[in-house]
């Protein structure tokens, strides 16, 4: 266990001598990046082959080095953290799903009462695992609980990624509320949003309960300041993703020509990271929707000098979409 996490080395290790690799690349999320160099370490030693580290940001499954992993002569691709989505890469990649080494049970028990009876199970992939052991407890204490199937980008049921929660979804009709086993507010959020059901958060790391109403509340008073920016804007800069996960050119150029069918202008910009310094000299254009990753909109809009927008929220700018209809923005 490393830092709370199993970091699945000895199979990591397995798959470079079977697959005969003499140069990887290792690309892992920023909370894992502080173990980089023990991983290396540990690898080189045990394999003999030369290991790489990917210093640039990993957003997600979606933010793949292969094709720097192909440029720098390496064998394959090692992605720490998530599971598959992509399928076609320019090198062989393996996904390596690092798994949570938290017991949820004690502090599940001493929140028990503060649960409604019927329940519905998400997690992310990090903490799938640990879904069955929840199931059995809550039943046992006479909760009734659902699981999602996987559905959207997810692999797996219960699980929800921040651009997919299908496996709330198909759930959410049988349940009263939702409770997401991990850690950090985004991916509750997304599932209260696309499920419009109450949504309590058991973050394992601070070791506390979180009713997500007062965050949901919030954020989407921030998203409607954002739509009401954008409602006098008269040319708008629509974001294509570069990366192989999240590269939406066919919604971005339906986008665009509902701008143009709306009277207004719209303009397509490829992007590899998205960022306020990137859109900075584009400052003709009044306003920007994002069909790359949805996180970036929710996350970091109020670093950006111009409404941030996503797809759902361009059509209520247009009014071809309500206000009591939004939804998160996802990738099927």
């Amino acid at each position: 266990m490393t830092g709370g996490f199993d970091l699945g080395l000895e199979r990591v290790a397995e798959l470079i001598k079977e697959g005969g690799y003499r140069r990887v690349l290792i690309q892992l999320p920023e909370g894992l990046k502080e173990r980089a160099a023990e991983i290396s370490e540990r690898l080189t030693g045990e394999t003999g082959c030369t290991v790489i580290i990917s210093g640039d940001p990993c957003y997600g499954a979606c933010d793949l080095a292969d094709s720097e992993a192909e440029a720098l002569g390496c064998s394959a691709l090692f992605h720490f953290g998530h599971s598959q989505i992509l399928k076609n890469t320019a090198v062989p990649v393996h996904y390596v799903e690092v798994k949570s080494g938290w017991d949820p049970l004690p502090l599940l028990a001493r929140n028990i009462e503060l649960l409604p009876r019927r329940l519905g199970l998400v997690t992310t992939v990090q903490h799938v695992h640990l879904l069955g052991a929840v199931a059995s407890f809550l039943k046992d204490a006479g909760f009734d609980v659902r699981i999602g199937r996987a559905g959207g980008r997810a692999a797996y049921e219960g699980q929800v990624l921040g651009c997919s929660f299908a496996s709330a979804r198909d759930v959410a009709d049988e349940v009263d509320a939702f409770l997401y086993i991990g850690t950090g507010d985004f991916h509750p959020l997304g599932v209260a949003l696309s499920t419009g059901k109450k949504v309590l958060a058991l973050d394992l790391e601070k070791g506390e309960l979180r009713d997500m109403d007062g965050l949901k509340d919030a954020m989407l008073r921030r998203r409607f300041a954002q739509i009401a920016k954008a409602k006098e804007a008269k040319s708008f800069g629509i974001v294509v993703g570069e990366k192989q996960g999240q590269r939406r050119l066919g919604l971005a150029t339906r986008l665009l020509k509902t701008l143009e069918e709306h009277g207004r202008r719209g303009y397509l910009i490829s992007l590899r990271e998205i960022t306020p310094d990137a859109l900075l000299p584009f400052r003709h254009m009044d306003a920007f929707v994002n069909t790359a990753c949805p996180r970036v909109t929710v996350d970091d809009a109020e670093r950006y000098p111009k409404p941030l927008l996503t797809p759902v929220e361009l059509e209520i700018v247009l009014g071809t979409g309500e206000w009591e209809d939004y939804e998160m923005d996802e990738i099927g």
